[in-house]
């Protein structure tokens, strides 16, 4: 199994692994695998056993070839990428590993560094990287857009990404051991309630349904003893298709025939950009 770099990285941990803030090249050393220790911006949850006991095959064969990233603590390391080659090399009885030491940038620089770096790994269930990107944003107060563009992706699937978090403990836990997908999350959390949404978990799996016949069923879906439609699941699915057209979170309040629509934007960019779309 090689052990190629993770696709997508952004330009700016590209750019700050090899280097120091003056530009020079940061030689990997060789330290001893017991004094490093496990990132605390590590997003994944699980670490598969064939896969990590694969990458440990490949380095008792070639070492480790990816030099891993740490920062220096009081009494060793802490690592702020490249948890998953360490595992495989203390798998694999490596003693030492070769790492690239940081301590030429702020701790709140080195911890988005590596928080980043965790999220742009290919094997994250949809969770583990919608609570990453919410690190971002509430514990570094960084914006949709700006969260986006370090990550390389579309300001639309980071919203779509955090509105994941809304689901009720059933279908989270659904989304993350594979039983349904994010797109099937995102429809059952337009049902509103924890209730709502189990019993729209139960009739996705049990039906085997589709994304889009899971998005028409909670269109039509309507709780027992009442006696109209009920609105507020359609009202929250017009409201998840706006907020993935305009890129923006928005509020519905209101009826289906009466009501208001909040937008909400935090930058300048983000309201040019709506204001584009909307006049467009």
């Amino acid at each position: 199994m090689t052990q190629a770099r993770p696709r997508g990285l952004g330009r700016g941990l590209e750019a700050l692994i090899p280097m120091s803030k003056e530009g020079e090249a940061l030689v990997p050393q060789m330290i001893a695998v017991d004094q490093i220790k496990p990132s605390r911006q590590q997003v994944r949850s699980r670490f598969d056993a064939e896969p990590l006991g694969e990458l440990a095959e490949s380095i008792r064969l070639h070492g480790v070839l990816q030099p891993l990233l740490v920062r220096p603590l009081g009494d060793g390391y802490e690592l702020i990428a490249g948890e998953r080659r360490w595992r495989a090399a203390r798998l694999a009885g490596l003693r030492t590993v070769p790492a690239v030491v940081r301590g030429d940038a702020g701790s709140d620089g080195q911890l988005v560094l590596g928080l980043i770096e965790n999220l742009q790994r290919t094997d994250l269930d949809p969770l583990e990287e919608a609570r990453g990107l919410r690190r971002l944003i509430e514990e570094f107060g960084l914006t949709h857009d700006e969260v986006a563009q370090r990550l390389g992706k579309h300001r639309v699937s980071v919203t779509q990404s955090l509105r994941l978090l809304g689901g009720c403990a059933a279908v989270q836990s659904a989304v993350a051991s594979g039983a349904i997908t994010a797109g099937h999350a995102r429809a059952l959390i337009a049902l509103e309630g924890q209730q709502a949404q189990e019993h729209g978990l139960k009739v996705v799996i049990a039906k085997h349904l589709s994304v889009r016949q899971t998005e028409n069923w909670v269109r039509t879906y309507s709780p027992r003893r009442r006696r109209r439609t009920d609105s507020t699941a359609e009202l929250r699915a017009i409201a998840a298709d706006v907020e993935s057209s305009l890129g923006l979170p928005i509020k519905l309040s209101g009826s289906l025939n009466r009501g208001k629509i909040e937008l909400r934007y935090s930058s300048r960019e983000e309201l040019e950009r709506v204001c584009a779309k909307l006049t467009s």
